[in-house]
């Protein structure tokens, strides 16, 4: 039950410092025309994504709101019954990348991204800190199904004939 209460607080965490990360980027980076570098390979600029990765569907925002609001309410469900106690955190964490990527949508008309990655000129990808809250949760739930699996799963080829 513990783990499930850690999950349970972690969402509304998450999205706090989401939505607040956005607030500061729109506040601090809607005049800025150029990327501000803050590493190798990693750069802020704030750009508003009406569609999902990569820009996908950014001509159909209703359709794209209805299906992650129905996303949203399904991962709500699957948290609410899962009874494994490494679940709890990864969904915990993509509930909240999600939702936070909701409520933005919700408010703004779009999500707001603003840390690109690979170049200055020319970034391979723009995001926000919702998107990495999804890809944590994604690895932390595949890692753990995966050494579930390698329990359960004998090793063929090591036993002597």
């Amino acid at each position: 039950m513990r783990k499930f209460t850690a999950g349970l607080y972690l969402v509304p965490i998450l999205i706090a410092v989401d939505l607040g990360a956005k607030f500061w980027a729109i506040q601090n980076l809607g005049g800025i025309a150029e990327a501000v570098p803050l590493a190798p390979g990693l750069s802020l600029r704030l750009v508003s994504n009406p569609g999902v990765s990569f820009g996908l569907f950014a001509g159909s925002p209703w359709p794209v709101t209805l299906v992650t609001a129905a996303m949203t309410i399904a991962l709500m469900v699957w948290f609410a019954r899962s009874r494994l106690e490494r679940e709890y955190v990864a969904i915990g964490s993509i509930l909240a990348g999600a939702s936070s990527n909701l409520i933005d949508r919700l408010i703004n008309g779009a999500v707001t991204d603003f840390l690109s990655f690979g170049g200055l000129d020319a970034p391979l990808f723009t995001n926000n800190l919702a998107d990495i809250w999804i890809t944590v949760g994604v690895v932390i739930l595949f890692g753990g199904a995966l050494l579930e699996l390698r329990k359960t799963v004998p090793v063929r080829g090591n036993h002597p004939s």
